[in-house]
């Protein structure tokens, strides 16, 4: 029988010969398996393996992220949940003061009435007379001064015009006006 020689390139067996003596047949599988193929089988188990822990550390790096964003997603709901708190705390706060407010000027009201009720001019002209000595200002006394509307106290009234798109001559002019 011939050896046979397993060709790599063309992936079948070579021989010297393709006679075959006798009844049998060769095997399809040979008897023994090239030591590349060993190889092959393990290279091919380690790029799965590979494959398998990247896929791992993809999963466990997603479910990190995730763990990441719920709890970023809780510590804002409690951080809204203590502003919303303190936020009505304050309202009740600011609705006391209001409500004390109203009642200060309620009783301010009541006792600004009580205090003019209170004053009596006439008790007031009896005890200037008689206790101080005072007397009212006789007719020859009494001396009327006119007052006309402007006085020498100059009141500038608030400008609505827009300085920016007023024109140097306008500016000129108002600041006449105003001299």
């Amino acid at each position: 029988m011939a050896v046979k020689r397993y060709d790599r390139k063309q992936n079948t067996y070579r021989g010297s010969s393709y006679y075959t003596y006798g009844n049998v047949a060769y095997d399809v599988q040979p008897e023994y398996t090239p030591y590349y193929a060993d190889e092959d089988e393990q290279k091919k188990r380690l790029a799965e393996e590979k494959l398998q822990k990247a896929e791992i550390r993809e999963s466990r790096i997603t479910a990190l992220k995730l763990i990441a964003i719920i709890m970023i997603l809780f510590a804002g709901s409690i951080a809204f949940m203590g502003m919303h708190v303190k936020v009505a705390h304050e309202d009740l706060a600011l609705r006391e003061q209001k409500n004390q407010l109203e009642e200060l000027q309620a009783s301010n009201a009541i006792l600004e009435a009580e205090l003019t009720e209170q004053i009596d001019l006439d008790y007031i002209k009896e005890q200037a007379t008689t206790r101080l000595g005072m007397a009212e200002p006789q007719p020859y006394q009494i001396v009327y001064i006119d007052v006309p509307k402007q006085s020498y106290t100059i009141q500038y009234a608030a400008d609505t015009t827009d300085e920016e798109n007023d024109t140097g001559l306008s500016k000129l002019t108002n600041r006449l006006k105003k001299d």
